[in-house]
């Protein structure tokens, strides 16, 4: 397999588009293209951006987001258009599908859909892997990864990225731009990933139990409104919660005991409503073990230093051909100028040489990296996915 990028910061849509596949194919050496991502930040979700990137290379898959940043080697761009080119070796496969209009649709039959598309044509070869792209907050409900992995396997890997806090998101699918959708790809044959997925947040207090919850509405814990346990940590009320509701969401998310092993899943507040009740980005049962948490510059940078270790791990040797960031928008917040420096540590420990792309996210799909949890697919909010492929 072999991937190659291209970036343009050009603000002209087809120059972008033309300078992004031109910096690409060179590095491609002449290799056929089989497919493409397609990532974009800023102004550059057009269609000229699609049908140029079709007319250079041909009538080959095409897949990918747009995002409030995008992420290479020189760090996150606010501006800018990246290509990403895939060359595979023989006895590699893939297909690429999409759903559309989801909101519209019972999320559980979406995923379901979806995981349908993605297995035509890849039946009778061994399936590995799938990378989700979505834009539609009706994705926040489980039961879309569900439907997704009844078709796919309940243990199969799959990870996703939605991105809906930029405010004209864009998926791209083939010649589309789409809204309210996912697309995806699915791997199979010879392939090899590792995949590494960390946030580095704190549980501050002690433990509390939500009491009433629906979906990602959470009305009491501990037979409290939801509101209070935010009310007593900062000692403020409603009105001011609600103004710094961005700073809470990155800062200072509800974290749901899932195992053992004391491992959390990370749920960011949407929204305060007058009841007293929380709006999660991801859903929250009812009886789930909750604590408040909180983390740091230097405990940030070190789960991003901790993901790329477990992606580089049992790798056999074997070359990177490409690492895939999936960084949510809250820890960008969180880092502020020192964002660059999560992508570069990243860089050092995958290797200085190895190809390098990614987008900053408003929520994550993956495994845990708990070894008992390898396959099963959670939603994360504010954490980092490195995902490594090679031959």
């Amino acid at each position: 397999m072999q991937a190659a990028i291209g970036i343009s910061t050009a603000q002209d849509y087809i120059k972008a588009a033309k300078e992004a596949v031109e910096k690409a194919r060179q590095d491609l050496n002449g290799e056929e293209i089989k497919f493409a991502f397609v990532f974009s930040a800023g102004e550059s979700c057009h269609s000229l951006v699609l049908e140029t990137i079709a007319d250079l290379i041909g009538p080959v898959p095409l897949l990918g987001t747009s995002s409030t940043a995008i992420i290479s080697r020189q760090g996150s761009l606010k501006q800018g258009l990246m290509v990403i080119l895939f060359a595979l070796a023989e006895n590699t496969y893939f297909n690429t599908a999409c759903v559309k209009d989801i909101g519209a649709k019972a999320t559980l039959s979406a995923g379901e859909e979806l995981g349908e598309r993605l297995l035509y044509g890849c039946k009778n070869v061994r399936r590995n892997l799938s990378v989700i792209f979505s834009n539609t907050e009706a994705l926040y409900s489980s039961s879309f990864i569900t439907g997704l992995q009844e078709r796919l396997g309940m243990s199969f890997p799959l990870v996703g990225a939605s991105i809906t806090d930029h405010k004209e998101s864009c998926l791209y699918f083939g010649s589309e731009i789409l809204r309210n959708a996912a697309c995806g790809i699915l791997w199979g044959g010879k392939f090899n990933f590792n995949l590494g997925i960390e946030h580095g947040w704190e549980p501050l207090g002690k433990p509390r139990y939500v009491t009433r919850s629906q979906g990602d509405i959470v009305n009491e814990i501990d037979g409290a409104p939801a509101v209070n346990l935010y009310k007593e940590y900062f000692a403020k009320e409603i009105p001011w919660l609600k103004k710094e509701l961005r700073r809470l969401s990155a800062f200072y998310p509800l974290g749901m005991r899932i195992s053992e092993k004391k491992e959390y899943l990370l749920r960011s507040i949407v929204a305060i409503q007058d009841d007293g009740s929380l709006v999660f980005r991801g859903e929250v049962p009812q009886g789930s073990s909750v604590r408040l948490m909180i983390s740091s510059k230097e405990a940030c940078l070190l789960s991003a230093s901790n993901a790329a270790k477990t992606a580089l791990k049992n790798m056999g040797g074997k070359k990177i051909k490409l690492a895939l960031i999936l960084d949510s928008l809250s820890r960008n917040i969180l880092l502020g100028r020192q964002a660059a420096q999560e992508i570069k540590l990243i860089q050092d420990i995958l290797g200085t040489d190895v190809p390098l792309a990614g987008i900053y996210t408003s929520a994550e799909q993956a495994p845990l990296n708990a070894i008992n949890y390898l396959g099963r697919v959670y939603f994360h909010n504010n954490s980092i996915a490195v995902l490594t492929l090679a031959d």
